[in-house]
């Protein structure tokens, strides 16, 4: 389908964390596409990094915030979205939660993920050990599903942002008014990457995210001390850097022992508390955490393979560029929608999610070239199924549904 005849006015409500990351760049690419076709755009943001003090027109103490932040900070978002005016506008596209709770006759939610804390992550998160009081957590997911419902019920159709975002909104939303886009790449031109193939490199591997819960950075981290002689760039900056940077640490030190740590030593804990790193800290991991395109695009090249541990992940963008570049990816059993874009032992390897396994398939394909080239080479044709020409058709298709 084509662009939608005549300009309408289009409202794109977005939260904002104060975190620019992969999700931000698809919206920028939503946005143009729909000014391209000749649409009125206009971006409504909430800052979300203050809300909380009050909910409902009752000051929540400070005590009371500090012991269920997300809940406030969500429901507060919720009322904040209630009062953006968007009745001048045809179309309304909401991004992530809670933004998705506004209410539009003609609503459109390009949605990449739930409140997950609330949802498909609550018993991770409550094993992390970041409640102080799970079952007070518990009764606040269910007041967040009880509010999250009627509201979904009322979006005029899903872009889901994966296969396993649409069967989360199917499973706990019961919608499956849906279409499934997959973006592009979010760092570089596919064109020119596909114009310009080049075999795996000989540098770093490459471990690309935000440095947040269930991205996993650490068991990267983890397996490169099983490898002591090689090289691992780590780009991406967020809330558990400090985190990050404590494990390189420790395992940096004379008689440490991978196999001796645990999820909750590594990953499955709050990152909070972790101790100052010394500035003559060296290892073979690299952290690199304001990388340029320039910089990721030169990594990439560089890069033998790359490394994507998340945890039950939504999409995964990092893995559609590193498969844009030819490069075999590792990924985790329980990586979700990377296990999606991952087929095992044809454009990349699907492995446990520990230190060791992903240190043995690293080292396979760092000295396996031909194996590294081979899997690379069907990663790069997988990723000519994912572009942003293909997900535009599907966008468009969305739009022109609401609108009718």
């Amino acid at each position: 389908m084509g662009p939608v005849p005549g300009g309408a006015r289009v409202a794109v409500v977005k939260p904002d964390y104060g975190v620019t990351g992969g999700y931000e760049r698809v919206i920028d690419r939503v946005e143009a596409l729909l000014a391209g076709d000749g649409h009125d755009v206009t971006r409504l943001t909430v800052d979300m990094t203050g809300l909380g003090g009050s909910v409902r027109g009752l000051a929540v103490p400070p005590p009371v915030f500090a012991a269920m932040p997300e809940y406030f900070r969500y429901v507060a978002g919720v009322e904040a979205f209630d009062r953006l005016d968007t009745r001048p506008y045809d179309l309304v596209i909401s991004t992530q939660p809670p933004s998705v709770a506004h209410r539009h006759p003609r609503h459109l939610s390009v949605f990449s993920h739930h409140m997950r804390v609330f949802y498909d992550l609550e018993e991770v998160y409550l094993r992390a050990g970041f409640s102080p009081d799970p079952a007070l957590h518990q009764r606040a997911a269910e007041l967040v599903r009880e509010l999250d419902q009627p509201r979904y019920e009322a979006v005029s159709w899903f872009l889901a942002a994966s296969d396993v975002v649409a069967d989360r909104l199917r499973r706990f939303n019961g919608r499956t008014n849906t279409s499934v886009y997959l973006a592009g790449m979010a760092v570089g031109d596919e064109e020119a990457v596909d114009r310009d193939p080049t075999p795996p490199g000989t540098g770093a591997v490459l471990s690309v995210g935000r440095q947040e819960f269930t991205k996993r950075t650490e068991l990267a981290v983890a397996a490169a001390h099983l490898l002591p002689e090689r090289e691992l760039a780590v780009v991406g900056y967020g809330g558990r850097n400090a985190w990050a940077k404590a494990v390189d640490h420790r395992l940096s030190q004379p008689g440490a022992d991978v196999a001796a740590l645990t999820d909750a030593d590594l990953w499955c804990n709050t990152g909070l508390g972790a101790p100052p790193v010394p500035d003559h800290q060296r290892s073979n991991v690299t952290f690199h955490t304001a990388a340029t395109d320039e910089v990721l695009e030169r990594l990439y090249r560089e890069a033998p393979c790359v490394v994507a541990p998340a945890y039950d992940e939504d999409y995964g963008l990092t893995a559609v560029e590193a498969m844009h570049h030819g490069r075999p990816l590792v990924v985790c059993r329980d990586g979700g929608g990377l296990v999606d874009l991952v087929e095992d032992g044809v454009t990349g390897l699907v492995v446990e999610p520990t230190p060791q396994a992903i240190a043995e398939a690293v080292e396979r394909l760092v000295t396996d070239r031909d194996l590294a080239a081979t899997l690379g080479a069907a990663a790069r044709e997988r990723a000519a199924e994912i572009s942003w020409p293909r997900a535009n058709e599907v966008i468009r298709d969305a739009v022109a549904r609401v609108l009718a």
